[in-house]
């Protein structure tokens, strides 16, 4: 399961602001961690219709267990947190230094969002052959 601090390294390394030795816990980043937690709860919100762990029941729909720290896993499945989550970190983290690549970033998370919505393939299986293999050709096949 991703973790936040998964999320916010990724989101990090979008934003392009790791340090020199790949760290995303540096102090020029502390602003931005301060800030990742209640953006990501935000984003819980919007992503767990999405997610293979959204369930539904006959009271309501249930939400994703609040993200409460870095070091515990989301309440979302992997390839939500993993592959939508961190542009929508990044979009909201730059969105008032910079608003040209938050709205890149942004543009990114809604499309992806959308992917989703749409929904992704589940899985692929072989197609039986319910006429038998071995049919003679008749003299349509090749029209």
């Amino acid at each position: 399961m991703t973790t936040a601090q998964q999320v916010f390294e990724m989101a990090i390394a979008l934003m392009d602001s790791m340090s020199d030795d790949g760290k995303a816990d540096t102090s020029d980043n502390a602003e931005y961690k301060m800030r990742a937690l209640p953006i990501l709860n935000i984003l819980r919100g919007e992503l767990y219709p999405f997610s293979d762990t959204h369930e539904t029941d006959e009271e309501g729909r249930p939400i994703a267990a609040l993200i409460r720290s870095f070091d515990k896993p989301i309440d979302l499945d992997d390839y939500v947190c993993q592959s939508v989550m961190p542009y929508g970190l990044a979009a909201h983290l730059l969105l008032a230094e910079d608003p040209a690549t938050a709205n890149f970033f942004q543009q990114r998370y809604d499309e992806l969002k959308l992917t989703l919505a749409r929904g992704l393939p589940a899985a692929s299986e072989d197609i039986e052959d319910v006429y038998g293999s071995g049919a003679p050709h008749s003299e349509y096949a090749y029209w």
